[in-house]
């Protein structure tokens, strides 16, 4: 039977208060440090915070959702969510990403289908957003101020560079180098998780979407995006069904996470670090194990990594043509 949807969400809604949140592991409401932790490394931490706080309980306690209410997300809790993301730091502040908020239900369709039985969910949910690499702006401005240098005086003597004094660079050069793309999708990355984490603190559930790679010039159709501009991530969000079968997903060790002032290339007792990391490995794929075992068999872990790194899980969609995506949007990637 279906369940009436939820009502309106604001900054007050008592979803938030986190000493009432259930604990997908524990099925208990406590917030406690150590509870939390012991959920998100299936194992007890050997370390007590020195403090906790709402913040700290949202993030240790995520987890994703793909089974959402009926309900849709009015206008002011979304511009909440972007305004959180636009929060977020931007390299050299030159703020080049941006998001498309997909709604409509058809193009919702269109966009599930991309990224196939994995991403049947986004039928579902009430708004996917679409990240978005988007030098638009940058564009823009040079194309204008060719025209204005090239009605005056012609080539500029006097940029700084950073168009601190003088004319400003126009001929977009960092565009040809590896690294501003790989800062684009560092800032979308870091936008998008400001944005779920708001989403979250509002009552809301999140789920991040590397699906739509699958098929980017699909993907560009569906939401009328320009060559120029790439879609590269997506992240539903709306009201998560509470009947769903999903927890607290463990994390590695962070003894494999963690390395303090250079790279561990030895155990903790100088011996020998590749033992080590092969006994906490095997650890870690006994844990997922447990974790798994509510939904039926699961492969290990690293059976499962390595299949997800071999040549024939990228061969089976479009992602290994991201670069000629990229090439074709105007990024040298030397």
């Amino acid at each position: 039977m279906d369940r009436a949807p939820p009502g309106k969400i604001g900054a007050t809604d008592e979803r938030t208060d986190v000493t009432s949140e259930l604990s997908p592991t524990t099925g208990t409401t406590s917030s406690d440090p150590a509870s939390r932790l012991a959920a998100r490394y299936g194992t007890p931490a050997d370390f007590t915070p020195p403090t906790w706080n709402p913040v700290l309980d949202l993030l240790l306690r995520h987890h994703s959702v793909r089974q959402w209410l009926p309900g849709e997300i009015d206008e002011p809790t979304l511009r909440t969510v972007i305004a959180a993301a636009q929060s977020a730091p931007s390299s050299s502040n030159k703020q080049v990403v941006s998001v498309i908020a997909v709604r409509d239900a058809e193009s919702r369709r269109r966009l599930a289908a991309v990224g196939r039985q994995m991403s049947s969910h986004i039928v579902d949910a009430p708004v996917t957003l679409v990240w978005l690499i988007d030098y638009s702006h940058g564009r823009f401005l040079a194309s204008r101020a060719r025209g204005t240098v090239d009605a005056t005086s012609g080539a500029d003597a006097g940029s700084q560079g950073h168009g601190v004094a003088g004319t400003p660079d126009t001929d977009l050069g960092a565009l040809d180098y590896l690294d501003e793309a790989m800062a684009a999708a560092a800032d979308i990355g870091i936008a998008a998780q400001n944005a779920a984490v708001a989403a979250e603190s509002l009552g809301l559930g999140t789920v991040f979407l590397g699906s739509i790679r699958n098929d980017l010039d699909e993907v560009r159709a569906i939401l009328d995006v320009p060559e120029t501009v790439v879609p590269f991530l997506g992240l539903e969000f709306g009201h998560p069904d509470p009947e769903e079968n999903a927890g607290v997903k463990p994390r590695l060790p962070m003894d494999l996470f963690l390395h303090h002032d250079s790279y561990a290339r030895t155990g903790d007792d100088g011996g020998d670090r590749d033992a080590r990391r092969a006994d906490l490995l095997t650890g870690y794929d006994a844990t997922l194990a447990s974790y798994y075992s509510r939904y039926g068999s699961h492969p290990r872990w690293s059976a499962q990594l390595l299949n997800r790194l071999g040549r024939r899980a990228v061969e089976r969609t479009d992602r290994r043509f991201l670069r000629r995506i990229m090439e074709r949007a105007g990024f040298g990637l030397h």
